[in-house]
């Protein structure tokens, strides 16, 4: 799905996640409300830290082009 981040881009990473989402949408890779992975694992598979997924995440959800519905959240408590 997400296969081209560049650090040495002069756009952020997380633009470029948020820009890898859509374009996987676009494309009809991912599904629109198909879920992403979970936010850790997918920082993990890119080699980013998850505050940079969790900013893109934001991105998509503010500027909308295809997000993917959220993935639910477990309460552990």
């Amino acid at each position: 799905m997400i296969s081209r981040i560049d650090p040495s881009a002069p756009e952020p990473l997380f633009a470029q996640v948020a820009t890898q989402v859509r374009l996987a949408v676009a494309a009809g890779e991912l599904a629109p409300g198909a879920r992403l992975p979970a936010a850790r694992t997918l920082a993990e598979s890119l080699a980013l830290n998850v505050h940079t997924v969790l900013r893109a995440d934001q991105e998509l959800r503010d500027n909308g082009g295809g997000r993917p519905a959220p993935r639910p959240r477990s309460d552990h408590r």
